[in-house]
């Protein structure tokens, strides 16, 4: 035993009963923190269930692992006065009860911030009528995190003894170059935020930016996609769609639709007039239309048709491209019905017999 303790002290400064209480200590912390995980996990939860309010079932939730971690640091910095330290020693484990708690802070932070967006901010935001909040809420979650998770980082650092003013100097001169070659990146940056501050349009709205036309498939922090007629997606950078001028044709109150169908020329003065009278009934028939504002009308004798105009209104902006194929539909269903023919490009020969002098 004295001679475990002269090799001890040779090199540790610390006698065996020394380390050992050293370690006993870091044990007890590991096992208290064993134990309030326990009592936190099958007693204080039960008990926060039956109040009425949930912040402590929240509570308790958010701060069960990084006690455990603050009762480890607290067995190690009790086990640390049992030890003979010179003036390294002390700093060492200075800096090192520094460095735990301040991961066992941000990790607390870091927690409540996922706890106040899921319980809270997400149900507000389920409740609104913006999509575009939806795509907010992850970037603001990962925006926070990332700047709790950055500040923490500089503040151990610090600590350490590193000169974080110089480091961000020294970045600095070498993230010049960078920076002006990621010039564009930081300009779509900032656009999708101008895109999700003014909120020119929504998710799923019919818009046109640039030339391009489309359904607002989804708005990211650098790119914003539609989604065209063709079925095509179109990628426009955000820097483009907030410096563009935006039609958005969603926000209208009605839509006007011009629909023109040719007859074929066999088809009588009457039968005209039971035809335009069909397609009138067709348009108010299917909701969504206003049908006491539609008009149709014959407007020209046609190369190859009777031609007839027919202008409507949709009152239901929300299902406008179905409510354009329904009427279409009905209007072919009806006239086939009636046996009134559409006319497609068609030539008549009249051949003339001459008869011989």
């Amino acid at each position: 035993m004295d001679t475990i303790n002269t090799m001890l002290m040779d090199y540790t400064g610390n006698t065996l009963m020394q380390i050992t209480w050293f370690l006993v200590s870091i044990a007890g912390g590991v096992i208290m923190g064993k134990i309030f995980y326990y009592i936190s996990r099958f007693r204080l939860k039960k008990m926060a269930q039956k109040s009425k309010t949930k912040f402590d079932d929240y509570l308790i939730d958010i701060i069960e692992e990084p006690v455990v971690l603050l009762l480890f640091t607290v067995g190690m910095w009790v086990g640390a006065k049992f030890l003979t330290l010179n003036e390294t020693g002390v700093a060492f484990f200075g800096k090192i009860m520094f460095v735990l708690i301040a991961i066992t802070i941000t990790w607390f932070i870091l927690r409540f911030i996922d706890m106040l967006i899921t319980e809270y901010l997400d149900p507000l935001v389920s409740q609104s009528e913006s999509k575009l909040d939806d795509q907010i809420l992850p970037i603001v979650r990962k925006s926070a995190k990332g700047i709790i998770l950055i500040l923490a980082i500089v503040v151990i650092l610090s600590n350490l003894g590193y000169d974080i003013l110089s480091v961000l100097a020294g970045l600095g001169v070498g993230g010049l170059a960078l920076a002006l070659a990621a010039q564009d990146a930081v300009k779509n940056v900032i656009g999708g935020f101008s895109i999700f501050w003014d909120k020119p349009f929504q998710i799923d709205d019919f818009v046109e930016i640039s030339g391009e036309s489309g359904t607002v498939a989804e708005v990211g922090v650098r790119s914003t996609r539609l989604r065209t007629a063709g079925g095509t997606t179109v990628v426009i950078p955000n820097s483009k769609v907030a410096d563009q001028v935006i039609e958005n044709f969603s926000t209208r109150q009605r839509r006007r639709v011009t629909v023109n169908i040719g007859l074929t020329y066999d088809t009588s003065a009457k039968r005209m007039d039971d035809g335009m009278q069909i397609i009138h009934d067709t348009i108010k028939a299917v909701e969504g239309t206003d049908g006491d504002d539609t008009m149709v009308r014959f407007t020209n004798f046609g190369a190859y048709s009777l031609d007839l105009e027919v202008v409507y209104w949709i009152v239901d902006m929300s299902n406008w491209k179905m409510i354009i194929h329904e009427v279409n539909m009905g209007i072919k269903r009806n006239l086939d019905e009636a046996k009134i023919d559409m006319a497609f490009p068609t030539e008549t020969h009249y051949v003339v017999q001459q008869q011989d002098a």
